[in-house]
């Protein structure tokens, strides 16, 4: 179930990207606008676009809320610091641009029915306003920092990588959490003689197994684990290895989910 609310989260970010990138290009637009009728036109569509940005910015939020549950991410520092940025972007936006381009749509809608109430040099002034280029600055910053949390996850002094608690019984315990990594991503065994691996899944409704390979090429295997839904744990019986290094993955998940057993 994971994967759908993280499906959905990114659903909601592009709908946001999709409606925001139309208000972004009006707002680097009309400091190169002169005409009161059309810089009034590019703010009307400019705010058409508003009531899908915040359907969008819902969707993103449900899916991330739901994902931090599913994915066990509450716990760790760099989530909270995501919503600080969040919730700091959007009120540093609200200040810079809602009451310019309030006052921008009111004296373009006024001097396009021909008020004289505003000179053409005071209009001109408002629209060489630095607002925008302070805009641009904030929102893609924000991103930026939203997306280095999100693929990164910092620990930012708290949380962290979860427990993997040792099985009792079994010579090695490996867990899965997420499709990122495993936890941990080295592993000890006895030379000579077969091991057990206890295989904790605690990725809710996402597969993943434990295949031990002779290198990171793959291409020789020597144990391939049986792919098991979360949440549940299996113990794995491995037969007796060499000493030497061997190279492990979750076959679902090869890209990112990787390790190394050291046998000695």
């Amino acid at each position: 179930m994971h994967r759908w609310w993280v499906f959905l989260h990114v659903l909601g970010v592009f709908g946001f990207l999709m409606a925001h990138g139309v208000s972004a290009y009006v707002t680097m637009r009309l400091p190169r606008e002169r005409e009161p009728a059309r810089v009034s036109q590019l703010l009307e569509l400019s705010a058409s676009s508003v009531g899908f940005m915040w359907n969008s910015i819902g969707v993103l939020l449900l899916g991330g809320i739901l994902a931090g549950f599913t994915g066990h991410f509450w716990g760790q520092g760099w989530i909270w610091a995501a919503i600080v940025v969040l919730v700091a972007v959007m009120a540093a936006m609200f200040a810079l641009g809602t009451r310019w381009a309030a006052r921008l749509r009111t004296i373009s809608a006024a001097m396009a029915e021909g008020t004289e109430a505003v000179s053409q040099h005071q209009f001109e002034e408002l629209l060489r306003s630095r607002q925008p280029y302070a805009l641009a600055a904030v929102g893609f910053g924000g991103l930026a920092v939203l997306l280095w949390l999100m693929l990164f996850k910092p620990t930012l002094g708290f949380g962290g990588v979860p427990t993997c608690e040792p099985a009792s019984g079994a010579d090695v315990t490996v867990c899965a959490f997420d499709d990122q990594a495993f936890v941990p991503d080295r592993l000890s065994a006895p030379a000579g003689e077969a091991f057990t691996v206890s295989f904790d899944n605690e990725d809710a409704g996402v597969r993943h197994n434990v295949s031990i390979f002779t290198d990171e090429t793959a291409d020789r295997s020597v144990f391939t684990g049986e792919l098991i839904d979360g949440v549940d744990e299996v113990a794995f019986e491995v037969p007796a290895l060499d000493a030497g290094s061997y190279f492990f993955r979750c076959d679902v998940h090869p890209a990112s989910m990787t390790g190394t057993l050291e046998v000695s």
